[in-house]
């Protein structure tokens, strides 16, 4: 855990050598502030032999959160809250500059295995059937304009998170919470789950590998956001006939279909359904290599 002392002050990680190469990497962090501590992240990687540069990732408060703008060398680039590497590393260190009295109580790191390749085993779903209790909130219905209601997904999915772990949560309070200011977007990954966090449900960007891995994440005590993307006619009875990235809450199992919390739908009575396991497989853990926020129940 690290702390403030209300003065900035700067720590850096050991490196952290990898068991495989990867292409690219998330930061999470957990933290809480009393008053309006801040905290600013940056990582650095090793690629044969040779350290990048910090990249700037995230600026983290109660009051102001965002991403920075586009960072780009011969080692990589940032886009937004993911830091994309034009050839693979082989390790990493972070370095996190905290003011005030910030703590933080956990750093995740997720990395992409450069040479993973899709596997159709990937679609079987953990055995026999589960249902974890969700309040259904659709995007669509939130007191907005109706472009914004389009750019919601993230934090409407999840508010529905924290409502079914314990944390009473409204949509659009979730939304100013995860608000990237610079990038201007509601769907900042580390935001999200930073939020999460600092409302008492620890949270990180993970990636998964495959639909069986649901079997220790979904349940009354954790949940899984998947980030997912398909086009037109790929997953059948979407909330949204297409998407090049949407989030939906994963809450269940059952006869060969997952069950989600869609908050694209349009009525609310229709924001729990389901959809093909191999169809989502694809859109999850092919088109978006896996990636979620994991959130759990303090």
């Amino acid at each position: 855990m690290f702390h403030g002392d209300g003065n900035a002050h700067t720590v850096v990680s050991p490196a952290f050598e990898t068991p495989v190469e990867f292409s690219s990497l998330v930061l999470s962090v957990n933290y809480h502030t009393k008053t309006n501590g801040w905290l600013f992240s940056e990582v650095q990687v090793c690629q044969d032999g040779v350290w990048s540069k910090f990249f700037k990732l995230a600026l983290y408060s109660p009051k102001v959160s965002h991403s920075f703008d586009a960072q780009e060398d011969e080692a990589g680039f940032v886009a937004v809250d993911l830091l994309r590497l034009k050839k693979p590393a082989q390790a990493y260190r972070f370095r996190l500059t905290l003011h005030g009295d910030m703590d933080v109580p956990c750093v995740f790191v997720c990395i992409t295995d450069s040479n993973a390749v899709y596997d159709e085993c990937a679609a079987i779903l953990p055995s026999g059937s589960r249902r974890v209790a969700v309040k259904p909130l659709s995007q669509m219905r939130l007191d907005v304009s109706p472009t914004d209601q389009l750019r919601l997904c993230s934090p409407t999915s999840l508010a529905m998170a924290l409502n079914a772990l314990g944390v009473e949560e409204d949509p659009l309070q979730t939304a100013a919470g995860v608000y990237d200011d610079r990038a201007r977007i509601y769907g900042n990954w580390t935001l999200n789950t930073a939020y999460a966090s600092r409302r008492g449900c620890p949270a990180c960007v993970t990636r998964f590998h495959n639909l069986a891995q649901l079997d220790e994440f979904v349940n009354k005590d954790c949940l899984v956001l998947a980030t997912i993307a398909y086009k037109k006619g790929e997953l059948t009875g979407a909330a949204v006939a297409k998407t090049p990235g949407h989030l939906v809450l994963i809450c269940g199992w059952e006869n060969g279909k997952i069950r989600v919390a869609d908050p694209a739908s349009e009525l609310k009575k229709d924001v729990v359904r389901f959809y093909d396991a191999a169809e989502f497989a694809r859109a999850w853990l092919m088109r978006k290599r896996g990636a979620a926020y994991l959130v759990r129940r303090s």
